[in-house]
């Protein structure tokens, strides 16, 4: 029987040791990353597809595909091309944040993409399965310098440590905050729209090219920034959440000067801005460069920071923590 299948992944964002998870480190080193799931999505929409050539949706965040082979977006023409989704299906994508944000959206969407396409097996995909397939699109088919933490948070979901060990292994483990522990993270954690999409890999690649040619302040950046996660992830299993907000913050100093596009005088105006305003830290997401910057704000500090924020013309996403990686639905025609 045709079924039309829609899965969807959920974004993340990342508290500490980003940077850590990629090849170029974690082979050499070792990775470490906390991260959080949240209840904003990157998903799709496959059903068959009864007439050939392309079909188009009026929605800005809907596009409708016919065959992998011709669409031009590489991403995703990798995702259905691993899927098996090169004929006979169009394909409808949707997401929660613009592309290019910091949140892990290309990962979410390779995850939905591959959990769509195993959907109608009898066994629901395993998540690391879904999750080491999904980073093969985009490290070894696009050849892009990125880690595999977006991968594992898309599938997995939760609040969770991420360990990359040098044999190229990725071990999870789940953070059982305590639910007062975890409601008061989430209330400390805010988010803005720099307004700025930028391609992660570009911006990585000088930090993989530097961390290869074992450029000592990289790697000397790097160690911290792997500290950082192992004091982070203390923090957060004592429930200690005023030591969040001083980790984040220096996570940001040392990662900002990993490479010459991680920020620039008016992102970091922007950062210096919401700490004036009374956030306790403060970090741009995923690659740097735009995106969306995570405040960590004490409650009383929350409503000051919010007026500064859009004040400066930044837009607000509000979001929770979700327990769920990639899920999947099938209707029957």
């Amino acid at each position: 029987m045709a079924e039309i299948v829609t899965a969807r992944a959920p974004l993340r964002i990342s508290l500490a040791g980003g940077g850590t998870d990629i090849p170029s480190y974690s082979a050499r080193h070792g990775g470490l990353v906390i991260a959080c799931a949240i209840d904003r999505y990157v998903g799709v929409t496959v059903h068959p597809r009864e007439f050939r050539g392309r079909l188009r949706t009026a929605a800005d965040s809907c596009e409708t595909v016919a065959e992998a082979a011709r669409h031009p977006d590489p991403m995703l023409r990798a995702c259905l091309t691993r899927a098996g989704l090169l004929r006979d299906r169009q394909v409808t994508v949707f997401g929660d944040v613009p592309s290019g944000s910091g949140l892990g959206g290309s990962a979410a969407l390779a995850v939905s993409v591959l959990h769509a396409a195993s959907h109608p097996h009898a066994h629901a995909p395993d998540a690391d399965a879904l999750a080491e397939t999904a980073s093969r699109i985009e490290i070894e088919d696009l050849g892009r310098a990125v880690g595999k933490q977006d991968h594992y948070m898309a599938a997995h979901g939760g609040v969770r440590l991420l360990r990359f060990t040098p044999s190229g292994q990725v071990e999870t483990e789940r953070l059982d905050l305590d639910p007062g522990v975890r409601a008061e993270l989430e209330e400390r954690l805010l988010l803005f729209y720099t307004g700025i999409s930028r391609d992660a890999g570009d911006i990585l690649s000088e930090q993989n090219r530097r961390t290869l040619q074992g450029n000592g302040d990289a790697l000397e950046r790097l160690h911290a920034i792997r500290r950082i996660a192992d004091d982070m992830a203390d923090c957060l299993r004592k429930g200690d959440l005023d030591g969040v907000g001083p980790l984040v913050e220096e996570h940001w100093r040392l990662k900002s000067r990993l490479g010459t596009r991680v920020s620039s005088p008016w992102l970091q105006g922007l950062h210096d801005r919401a700490l004036a305003a009374g956030a306790a830290g403060g970090k741009l997401l995923g690659s740097g460069g735009g995106g969306f910057l995570l405040l960590v704000c004490a409650p009383d500090r929350r409503q000051a920071v919010r007026r500064a924020m859009t004040g400066a013309g930044l837009v607000e996403l509000r979001f929770r923590f979700t327990e769920h990686g990639s899920r999947a639905v099938a209707l029957p025609l």
